[in-house]
């Protein structure tokens, strides 16, 4: 392989391998899945997986317009609040509030 034109060649034939596996790996993996929603009174439920190891449980509370999203901590057995979000806050933000 002295010959720098076949050096150049293998060099784009494994960069372009490296590239289509890195694209086929993106399209074949969705980094969120959602199952069916539970609602009960005031409240919608919704699990969620992340990974193979980590599930989430979002819950959408209708009379205060928020979202809490909980974590399963197995090694406790509990359920830890991970994240809080505003929905009139968030909607109103991206201009899709009420009253619009």
């Amino acid at each position: 392989m002295k010959d720098p034109k076949n050096l150049t060649i293998s060099l784009l034939c494994v960069s372009a391998a490296i590239l289509a596996t890195i694209l086929v790996l993106l399209h074949t993996s969705t980094p969120v899945q959602a199952d069916s929603p539970a609602r009960g009174g005031d409240y919608i439920m919704i699990t969620g997986a992340v990974s193979n190891s980590l599930d989430l449980l979002y819950v959408i509370d209708l009379a205060t317009l928020r979202v809490n999203t909980y974590a399963f901590n197995a090694s406790k057995d509990q359920m830890l609040l991970k994240d809080q979000t505003n929905l009139a806050a968030a909607f109103r933000a991206a201009g899709r509030g009420p009253g619009r």
